[in-house]
């Protein structure tokens, strides 16, 4: 066998086990359940009009999500003045190509990628909702980061 074509089988090799790890990658992303953090106002309008957005979402151009080893960042770094708040629970396979994760915006101290939507954000999509309240720990905010690292 010549060298030139033992050369494009290990390219032909590589090439088909780098592509099947980037979907296998893409899969998992899609298979994940993202998280939307409401305060109880915000949860109230959105049953009235149906869709869910914020103040910063409007801002931004696109709904923010969490994943879940996010939340707990998410929640100490956005929402510490809040007792009572809504987490809503939602199926990103059911959000489609318009759930895009991408580096934090605003940029800041907090890595990786976060889900952000491209869409209007419909009440119907909510998988499952919980009141949740403020009755826990409070991590140092060096635990915080690093636990949104550790994948």
């Amino acid at each position: 066998m010549s060298h030139r074509l033992l050369l494009l089988r290990l390219v032909f090799f590589v090439s088909v086990i780098f592509i099947s790890s980037c979907s296998f990658e893409e899969e998992k992303i899609m298979n994940e359940k993202v998280y939307k953090i409401l305060t109880l106002e915000e949860w109230d309008n959105a049953k009235e009009t149906g869709e869910i957005t914020t103040n910063l979402d409007q801002q931004d151009g696109f709904i923010h999500l969490s994943t879940s080893n996010q939340l707990a960042g998410t929640l100490a770094f956005y929402f510490n003045g809040f007792d009572n708040l809504i987490l809503l629970e939602f199926e990103s396979v059911e959000l489609g190509e318009e759930l895009i994760f991408e580096e934090p915006i605003p940029k800041g101290e907090r890595v990786g990628k976060f889900p952000h939507y491209y869409a209007k954000l419909q009440t119907n999509l909510v998988s499952k909702s919980w009141e949740i309240n403020r009755n826990g720990f409070s991590l140092p905010k060096e635990v915080l980061l690093n636990s949104e690292n550790f994948y």
